[in-house]
């Protein structure tokens, strides 16, 4: 097949087995959502490319390297969200929320843009799962936070997680540790590779994010930032860990753990899996006490984290599903049908069966035993047969595919002779 049009590099097709897996888990996400009292979110995939330029902050490699920016005929730059936090944020001021009382949560699903490098479960257009907080500095928050995005991992049963906690303190007590760290880092100049250089006066925590063995080992030797914090951070993260282990939460305390945007403050965490002998991070998140006033609102303290959906399913499976053996979407009743005739009284004869239940009208045209094959690849438990004969009794022939039996079934009883089998 000469075929004229590819999908783009870093993107992916979602369909049959594999859309009703993820359907499978965003039903369950968004029943423990609720149980935690976030309401669904959805903002546009275009913002302001200034928006995530304040938020994201410029020198991350988000920016620098992976933005989908674009011009439009206006003279408007304009961007393909490559995270949720901002506009999430950006929605929140604009519609007034800030008048809403007590903490506003929010839940979402939706697709972001990031111009990375693909490999496995990592793509170009990529989906996260993620909540906001907005409105409350309480360290009981920040527990429950965690303990919301390890019940939705729970939710589709994933297994071999792991919680890593840090804090990175606060604009009163990290300059400090930020200045000493730069002096460090520059005293060991010719130990970090040249492209990361950049990142020491702009903000030097996101070495601790570099994906290099050697500026890692570097890190190692530096006192870590928790040793830095002001009391009242101190107290904050003692509270977090501390309701953690109430909770039964496991978890690692990691220093090191530093999330790449410049947003984030005191609380922050990573939930990673191992696969093999690799450890993977499935989910990321922490408290963003400043980034509201960034943006032009009143101070508001807020927390959030966002799960990679493609790396869950790619952890919960690790078999790709091929969509040409995948099964079509199952059924309950499959309608088989001799000629096109047959195909235009099914269409009228079956109309009250789907008030209830999943129909299939087999409309291709194919031989009986073909369409009887199909009626079993679709799962269904009844199977309808159309002909002429049918047609002129006013009825169909109804076989009960678990038993056997057939009979004829006049059209005004079928939904009775239907419910009878599927619901017993």
């Amino acid at each position: 097949m000469n075929l004229k049009y590819r999908r783009l590099k870093g993107t992916r097709d979602i369909m049959l087995e594999e859309m009703q897996r993820l359907r499978w888990c965003e039903e369950r996400w968004f029943q423990v959502l609720s149980r935690y009292g976030y309401g669904e979110i959805r903002t546009p995939v275009i913002e302001p490319t200034d928006l995530f330029l304040r938020s994201v902050g410029a020198g991350t490699d988000i920016v620098d390297k992976e933005m989908y920016t674009f011009e439009t005929k206006g003279g408007e730059s304009l961007t393909l969200r490559p995270e949720m936090t901002a506009s999430v944020v950006r929605a929140y001021l604009e519609n007034g929320l800030t008048r809403q009382p007590g903490t506003v949560k929010f839940a979402y699903l939706g697709p972001m843009f990031r111009h990375d490098r693909p490999q496995a479960g990592r793509y170009r257009q990529f989906h996260q799962l993620g909540v906001e907080a907005l409105g409350s500095d309480s360290p009981v928050l920040d527990a429950e936070v965690i303990q919301t995005a390890m019940a939705l991992f729970e939710a589709v049963d994933a297994q071999g997680l792991s919680v890593h906690v840090n804090s990175i303190g606060c604009p009163a007590c990290r300059p400090a540790y930020l200045e000493d760290l730069k002096v460090f880092l520059k005293e060991n100049l010719e130990r970090i590779p040249e492209p990361m250089r950049g990142r020491i006066d702009i903000n030097p925590l996101r070495l601790f994010d570099a994906k290099d063995d050697g500026v890692t080992a570097l890190l190692a030797g530096f006192k870590p930032i928790t040793e830095a914090l002001c009391a009242a951070c101190r107290e904050h993260h003692a509270v977090v860990l501390r309701l953690l282990d109430k909770l039964g939460v496991p978890y690692v305390s990691d220093s090191g753990l530093v999330r790449g945007l410049d947003y984030y403050s005191r609380t922050t965490f990573e939930i990673t899996a191992r696969r093999g002998r690799k450890q993977s991070s499935l989910a990321g998140g922490g408290r963003y006490d400043y980034l509201v006033e960034q943006c032009g609102g009143p101070p508001t303290p807020a927390i959030g984290f966002s799960i990679g959906v493609e790396r869950t399913l790619l952890h919960l499976d690790d078999k790709p599903v091929d969509p040409q053996r995948s099964r079509q979407t199952p059924v309950d009743v499959y309608v088989a049908c001799r000629d096109l005739a047959s195909q235009e009284y099914a269409l009228g004869a079956t109309e009250v069966l789907r008030g209830l239940y999943r129909v299939e009208i087999d409309t291709s045209g194919r031989s009986l035993k073909a369409q009887a094959k199909g009626a079993n690849l679709r799962q269904a438990s009844v199977m309808l047969v159309i002909g002429d004969e049918e047609i002129g009794a006013g009825a169909v022939r109804m076989k009960n595919l678990e038993t056997g039996e057939q009979r004829q079934v006049p059209v005004g009883s079928l939904m009775g002779a239907v419910r009878e089998v599927l619901e017993g």
